[in-house]
């Protein structure tokens, strides 16, 4: 007997063995028209960058710390991926059309083709000028009515993985309360009334959310984003009633004063001030607020190397200088514009946030045309698309001093302002100093108020 059961608790040992959940998911993938040069993933405190072979084919085992949404960017495109210890996924996309072609199997095919017919439904169907300037009873009635129709799209897909049901679950949960966070900004930019405010009981439809879930916040982007946009509209809300339009500022307090130091506070303030601190009035007292907040030491080494570069760009230093080349020939450098204001428009001709200034940037250069500064524009477009700028210049009929950075994100003259994100527009004084490195939009009537002062 002694034997007998010494050989059925080998066997059940064997068999607990051979049940444990490895510690790995295998991706891979192939992307037709690629260019990029590497795959992202990155959600759940993970990050993987996987090189694409010059077939366009990429593969990787990723160590992941848990089952649960991620994110995989291709380029410039991302989408939503379910990952899960154990199990194999494949996707097959063409860069050209990212989202429409994106096809999955291996073993989560089912719940990542879901996920992916789920964003198209939502491209399609989802109207958000529509939705955002309905009534404030009207819009809550309408995202319940999206939320059945993709409840019926997961139905059929007859989905059976009960984790990813319970996942989904909560990030719809999540999806629905962003709406809400950001439904009275939006309502006032679709409307265009400026004075739009919700009934006092409206934010009462968050009030299941706990906007202190630290864990969560570990375990979710979409949690992560509803954070965002919580904060956001807590700023915004307070700029809207006080005028005081110190956001970086206020948006750190009140993250600070919302939650307990650690991971989710600091992910939050760092990565906010990676573009909201600015070389202006407010960038000693930002830093400040991060600095005094128990950061993460390798995250405050960044931000101290960023606030330090920033304030070497603050009003009344000497500009940074360039020499490019301009499109109607030659090369134009900062010096043989000194004398006059110089506005910058820093863009590219894939940006479509730069293509929309530019109407209110021919408008501006019109009005001012017989003043004292010269407008600028200054490309950050790959070589390869050098043809293509010179074409959009001539074709949108640009004015101004047209010009095309040598090294586009490398630039000097862009890393020497910080730019990490476009469109960015600089002024610069008549002597070759800084006016302010982070000016006002063309659309923004704070510029013509500030160019007005200064002529």
């Amino acid at each position: 007997m002694k034997k007998i059961s010494l050989f059925f608790l080998v066997l059940l040992a064997i068999s607990c063995k051979q049940e444990v959940k490895p510690d790995y998911s295998v991706i891979n993938g192939t992307v037709g028209n690629n260019t990029a040069e590497t795959a992202l993933v990155r959600g759940n405190e993970f990050e993987a960058q996987i090189p694409i072979n010059e077939n366009g084919v990429f593969t990787d085992t990723l160590h992941l710390k848990r089952d649960g949404f991620y994110e995989l960017y291709v380029g410039r495109e991302r989408t939503e991926i379910y990952l899960e210890k154990g199990k194999s996924l494949s996707v097959n996309l063409n860069a050209d059309e990212f989202d429409e072609s994106l096809k999955y199997s291996g073993d989560l095919a089912n719940v990542n083709n879901f996920l992916a017919a789920k964003y198209l439904w939502n491209e399609q169907k989802l109207d958000f000028k529509e939705v955002f300037s309905l009534d404030e009873e009207d819009f809550l009635k309408k995202i319940e009515t999206n939320q059945k129709s993709i409840d019926s799209l997961y139905a059929a897909n007859k989905i059976d993985n009960e984790n990813f049901k319970a996942q989904l679950g909560k990030e719809e949960k999540y999806s629905r309360a962003i709406l809400i966070e950001n439904f009275k900004d939006a309502h006032r930019y679709f409307s265009g009334d400026e004075t739009y405010r919700v009934s006092s009981d409206f934010y009462d439809n968050l009030k299941d959310i706990d906007f202190k879930d630290t864990i969560a916040y570990r375990n979710s982007v979409g949690y992560q984003n509803l954070l965002e946009a919580h904060f956001n509209r807590l700023v915004n809300e307070e700029t809207f009633e006080s005028g005081n339009n110190n956001q970086t500022v206020m948006y750190l307090k009140k993250v600070n004063e919302a939650l307990p130091n650690g991971y989710a506070k600091d992910k939050i303030m760092s990565s906010y001030l990676q573009f909201g601190l600015k070389p202006d009035g407010t960038l000693d007292e930002a830093y400040s607020i991060y600095k005094n907040s128990n950061p993460n030491p390798e995250n405050l080494a960044k931000l101290t190397e960023h606030y330090n570069k920033l304030k070497t760009i603050t009003a009344g230093n000497p500009s940074p200088t360039f020499n490019y080349e301009n499109h109607k020939g030659g090369t134009t450098d900062l010096a043989s514009l000194k004398g006059k204001f110089v506005y910058i428009d820093v863009w590219a001709t894939w940006c479509g946030p730069c293509l929309r200034e530019i109407p209110s940037l021919k408008e501006v250069e019109k009005d001012y045309h017989n003043k004292n500064v010269e407008f600028v524009s200054i490309s950050i477009d790959e070589s390869k698309d050098y043809d293509k700028w010179k074409a959009m210049v001539s074709e949108k009929e640009l004015g101004g001093v047209q010009l095309m950075a040598d090294k586009n994100w490398k630039s000097k003259f862009v890393e020497d302002y910080a730019i990490l994100g476009i469109p960015r527009f600089i002024l610069i004084d008549p002597q070759g100093n800084i006016v302010s490195a982070d000016a006002p939009r063309p659309s923004d009537p704070e510029l013509r108020k500030t160019l007005d002062g200064l002529m």
